[in-house]
C-alpha cells in the first residue's frame, strides 16, 4: 500500500504537469497488449499503418514498456518548456547505474526494488540471473547485458522512440496536448473552489481518499507512506494514455509523481452539470443530522447497514429508510459482499453537487 499524507496546505505542495514522451511510452505499452485498454482500440488500429519494420522493433524492445515503466522516461516531465527531443536528450545523460537499475526492473519483477539490488548486490545478480536462465535464456542474456554496460540497450529503446514518434505520435501528441492542458486547468479550478481532497476524489476508484486523515492510498505490492511537504513535493502528470492505470514513482533518487488519467473514469452520464432539480434533491437528502453523520461515517470506508445503525444509535431500520433517501438522491451506492450489503459515497456525485453550488450565479438584486 502507498500512502501519501497531506497537509493543511497542501495546494502549495503539489504540482501539474504533462510530457510528451511520457505519452509516447504510455501508448507504446497501450500497443504492447491492445486487450486491456478498450478505450484506446482507435490509436491501436491507427498504428497497425505503421512500416512493418517499424512495428517489428517495437515488438521486440516492448518488454521495456509492457509492465514495469522505467522512471528514467519521466526525466524532465515537470518542465514545461521541454519537448520530446529535449526529454529524450535528458534521458541519455543520466548515471548508467541507474539506468542499468530502471531497465533490469522490467526483466525482472520479483521485487519492486529488485533493479538496486541486482545492479549493487553481486549474490542477487547471480541468483537473478541463474534463475532467468533456466525459464528465459533470452531475457536473462539481455538482463546479463544491460548490468555490463546499459548503454547500447538504452540506445535501442530510445531509436525506436524516436522512430515512433516521427512515424505516427509527434502528430497525436499535438491533438491530445491542448485536452490535457485543459484537463489540469479543470482540476486547478476544482482545487481552487474544492480544495484538494475533493479533486484527488476524481480519480476514484484506483486512488481512496480518508478526507479524516488527508490521505491518499493507491493498493500497490509494496509499502510506502510519505508525507508530502514544500520539500518533498508531489507532481500529477495528466495522461490520455495512461488509462485505465494510475502510475506512482516514488522510489529514491526519482521526484514523486501520480500519473493520472485525464480521461474521467466515471461514465460520461455521472459527470453532466446538475440540474436545479438535482441539487435540490441531495440537499433534501442531507438535511438530516442523522444522514449527514452517514456521510461522514462512509466518508472513511464502506459500511452495512447494521455497523451504521450502531455507530448511529438507531434501529436497523431507522437506519435503512435514511439509505434508502441518500441512495435515491444518488449520493450512495451499494454493491453485495456475500451476505452483506456494503453502501458507499458516490464521489462523482458529490463533486457534481459542490460544483453546482460553487457556480451558482448571483440572482437578481431586490
Amino acid at each position: 500500500m502507498i500512502t501519501l499524507r497531506f497537509a493543511e496546505t497542501a495546494e502549495e505542495d503539489i504540482a501539474f504537469s504533462v510530457s510528451p514522451l511520457l505519452e509516447a511510452v504510455h501508448s507504446w505499452h497501450v500497443l504492447t497488449d491492445p486487450g486491456h485498454h478498450a478505450l484506446h482500440v482507435p490509436w491501436v488500429r491507427r498504428c497497425r499503418r505503421l512500416p512493418a519494420g517499424l512495428r517489428r522493433r517495437m515488438r521486440e524492445q516492448g518488454s521495456v514498456v509492457a509492465d514495469y515503466i522505467p522512471a528514467f522516461f519521466e526525466s524532465r516531465a515537470g518542465d514545461h518548456e521541454a519537448d520530446f527531443a529535449g526529454q529524450l536528450a535528458a534521458v541519455r545523460t543520466l548515471p548508467p547505474a541507474l539506468l542499468a537499475a530502471e531497465l533490469a526492473r522490467t526483466l525482472v519483477h520479483a521485487t519492486r526494488h529488485a533493479g538496486d539490488d541486482l545492479v549493487a548486490d553481486p549474490a542477487a545478480r547471480d541468483a537473478a540471473l541463474t534463475a532467468l536462465r533456466q525459464t528465459d535464456p533470452g531475457r536473462a542474456a539481455r538482463l546479463d547485458g544491460i548490468l555490463a554496460d546499459p548503454l547500447p540497450a538504452l540506445d535501442d529503446v530510445l531509436t525506436v522512440l524516436e522512430d515512433y514518434w516521427s512515424a505516427a505520435f509527434a502528430d497525436e501528441w499535438d491533438r491530445i496536448e491542448p485536452s490535457l492542458y485543459e484537463s489540469i486547468a479543470r482540476s486547478g479550478a476544482r482545487i481552487a473552489h474544492q480544495g484538494l481532497l475533493p479533486m484527488l476524489r476524481t480519480l476514484a476508484p484506483q486512488i481512496r481518499i480518508d478526507p479524516g486523515r488527508r490521505t491518499l492510498r493507491l493498493d500497490r505490492p509494496h509499502d510506502h507512506d510519505l508525507t508530502v511537504s514544500r520539500e518533498h513535493p508531489v507532481t500529477f502528470t495528466a495522461s490520455h494514455y495512461v488509462w485505465p492505470h494510475v502510475r506512482v514513482t516514488c522510489d529514491a533518487p526519482w521526484p514523486l509523481r501520480i500519473t493520472y488519467p485525464a480521461l474521467p473514469l466515471a461514465p460520461a452520464s455521472a459527470a453532466r452539470p446538475a440540474s436545479q432539480e438535482d441539487t435540490l434533491t441531495a440537499l433534501r437528502a442531507l438535511a438530516a443530522a442523522p444522514r449527514l453523520q452517514i456521510i461522514t461515517h462512509l466518508a472513511a470506508q464502506g459500511r452495512t447497514t447494521q455497523e451504521l445503525a450502531t455507530l448511529l444509535g438507531l434501529s436497523p431500520s431507522v437506519t435503512s429508510r435514511h439509505l434508502h433517501q441518500l441512495t435515491q438522491a444518488g449520493l450512495t451506492t451499494t454493491r453485495r459482499e456475500g451476505y452483506y450489503v456494503l453502501y458507499s459515497l458516490d464521489p462523482a456525485r458529490l463533486d457534481q453537487l459542490a460544483t453546482a453550488l460553487t457556480t451558482l450565479a448571483p440572482g437578481p438584486e431586490a
